[in-house]
């Protein structure tokens, strides 16, 4: 299993080009790390660098499979929540990151929008 003190190692071997001072910081619990996963994400769907996008959604789906709890739990609620607004920010792109984004971080996006509207 993953801990949160594994996740910049993790991040910086999957995803190279991700900026290294987006993975060090005073705080690096899980969920600054995850926030920092985000920025990146938004950056490049801005971009239009949908490989790079691509492979921050895999590395998110693959620390959410092998991830402890907290990591679980970070996952779900800084990366995952973030899509809502990734959706409202990049309305023209929701169709191509819908495309691309693994079935499992999809699965828990839909049961938090239907969880939040019941």
């Amino acid at each position: 299993m993953i801990n949160q003190l594994e996740i910049p190692m993790f991040i910086e071997e999957a995803l190279p080009e991700m900026p290294r001072e987006l993975l060090t910081s005073k705080q690096n619990t899980a969920y600054d790390l995850l926030g920092s996963l985000t920025t990146f994400t938004c950056k490049n769907i801005n971009d239009h660098n949908y490989r790079s996008v691509k492979r921050a959604f895999q590395i998110a789906d693959k620390l959410y499979a092998k991830g402890n709890g907290v990591v679980k739990n970070a996952v779900e609620n800084v990366f995952v929540y973030s899509f809502t607004r990734m959706f409202n920010t990049y309305p023209n792109e929701k169709k191509e990151l819908l495309a691309i984004l693994p079935i499992t971080l999809y699965t828990i996006y839909m049961a938090q929008v239907c969880h939040k509207g019941c």
